[in-house]
Order: C-alpha cells, then structure tokens, then sequence
C-alpha cells in the first residue's frame, strides 16, 4: 500500500534535483561543480547532498555519508528495494480505493491485501530507517534545511498511514467480520446490500451478485469459484463493475435469480464501517499528499 508514497522516500533522497543558487556558491566559496554534477546546476553530486544534509553547512558537518563502492552497491540494492515496496504499498491503496471501492471489505478485509500490506510498509520503514541513516548524521537536519523538512514530512505521513493500517487490521476488521448477516432469503425476496453481503459464497453460504435490479445466483459456477471472479466478489452489485468488463450483461442470460435489489433498503454504517471509510479516504488523499511534497521536492528546490 504506497504507489509512490515513498517512491522517491529515496529517489529523491538519493537523486534529489537542486537549482544552482549563488548564494550558496557565495556562502561556500566553491564552484557550482562542487555541489552539481554540471556547471549548470541540476542534479547533486554527492558532496551537493551532503551540503544539504547538512543544513547548508560549510564545510558540511555531518550528512551523506561517502561510502566506499560496495557499499555503494548494498545502498542501490536497499534503494531498489525500498521503491518497488512503496510501489506495492501505494499500488494497493489506489486499486482498492478508486477500482474496487472501500465497500468490497466492509465484511471484512481480504487476507491477501492484508498481508501485502503489512509486508510492503514493514519493508519500506525499514529500507526508508536505513536509507536514511546513510545520509544523515544529526536530527538537527530535519527542521534546520527545506530538504530536512520536507523528508520529516513524508516520514510524519508514513508513521500516521501504518498507524492507521494497524488499527484496521487489529481492531476494525475483526469487527467487520463479526458484523456480517447470516445467507437468509430476505423476505418477499428483496435484497438490500447487507443481505446480499452475506451470499459470498464462502464457508458454504450461496454466492449472489446484483445487477441492475434483480439478484442472480453463480453458486457452483467454475468461474466464480469460491464466490470469487477475476477481481470481483460476490455479495455485491456488480453493475457498475459489469459496465467495465470485457463483456456484457449477456453472460448473466440463463443463471437463476435469486430475487430483487434495491439498494435503497440499505440500513445506516456501523461505527466500524463509518470509521473504515473515513481512514480508507485518509490515507488515500495522503497518498496524494505525499505525491505533492515529492513533486516539489523534486523540481521545487
């Protein structure tokens, strides 16, 4: 869960992009190339960085630390890691927020993204702590320079994320779980979307989809083994999801119905879903929120 959130946590931290200021070149008495690898300015040198770490100090007392060339090799190899992690992280949070919806896990969260989860942030603290540690010497950094700052702002965002992931986990979903309704036909054979939750035909209980207005049973299908097709699960209304598969309602021609629909018979959230929804959406726009501060840390300093 962070498609970028800390995508460049290091890709920036490593390659961070700077304009050439005179003030500095002042301040140092050196050559834009000490600090940039071309007269121009752009991308830093390692000694650019280390001056930045540093807290724009001269000569810098602290920060990158100059590394012999196979050591060089273990921080790529931590940096690689650490972005392809970020990617899974925030890849997560962003189909399960804007493809799937927040709604698919309100019976529950999915063990799969579970554990995805965990092991992505899990590995992008640790990389992120490490990565960290090998351009830094003093905290004083992080509130004394623009960089400092803006690196103890994606690591206040990243601490309120996995904050918000544990709680989910080991306190919300379990109730979610619990929360679920028994398979029973509805009376009069109108469902609403909590009794068409409970048909997810897992555990033995009948696996239901909604479309439109009418409730279709797909129990015992091949292609909804385990109440579960491609990406879609059943216990839901499918019907936007339908209109941006690879075929048409025709598929649905011939399955029995189960009865009728009606999302409107849909009874208020629990303070368990309302509480999933509002850090479902949190960290979502965090995750913007961190694509912002690395854009500007990217092109902005």
């Amino acid at each position: 869960m962070k498609y970028v959130l800390f995508i460049a946590f290091i890709t920036l931290i490593t390659a961070s992009s700077s304009q050439a200021i005179p003030e500095y070149a002042g301040q140092t008495k050196q050559g834009c190339k000490i600090c940039h690898l071309s007269e121009a300015g752009g991308e830093l040198s390692d000694k650019g960085i280390e001056y930045a770490a540093s807290g724009y100090e001269w000569p810098p007392a602290g920060g990158y630390r100059v590394i012999g060339p196979m050591k060089q090799y273990v921080r790529f190899f931590i940096g690689a890691l650490h972005i392809i992690s970020a990617f899974m992280w925030f890849g997560t949070i962003l189909y399960v927020h804007i493809i799937l919806r927040p709604g698919y896990a309100l019976r529950g969260l999915p063990k799969g993204e579970i554990v995805l989860g965990l092991v992505s942030m899990a590995v992008v603290g640790i990389t992120g702590l490490l990565l960290t540690i090998s351009k830094i010497r003093s905290p004083d950094v992080l509130m004394e320079s623009t960089w400092g700052v803006l690196l103890s702002t994606k690591i206040i965002f990243y601490v309120i994320m996995v904050s918000s992931a544990l709680f989910v986990v080991v306190f919300i979903g379990p109730k979610l779980k619990k929360g679920t309704r028994k398979a029973d036909l509805p009376k009069g054979g109108v469902f609403d979307p909590v009794t068409l939750s409970a048909c997810d035909g897992k555990e033995g209980r009948p696996a239901h989809i909604a479309y439109k207005d009418k409730v279709y049973d797909v129990s015992g299908l091949k292609l909804w083994r385990n109440g579960v097709h491609m990406k879609h699960s059943s216990g839901f209304d499918l019907t936007d999801m339908l209109a941006k598969a690879p075929h048409g309602e025709e598929k649905l021609e011939g399955l029995k119905i189960a009865g009728s629909f009606n999302s409107a018979l849909a009874p208020p959230k629990s303070f368990q879903q309302k509480a999933f929804y509002f850090i479902a959406y949190m960290n979502l726009t965090i995750v913007f929120m961190v694509l912002f501060v690395i854009a500007y840390w990217r092109w902005g300093l």
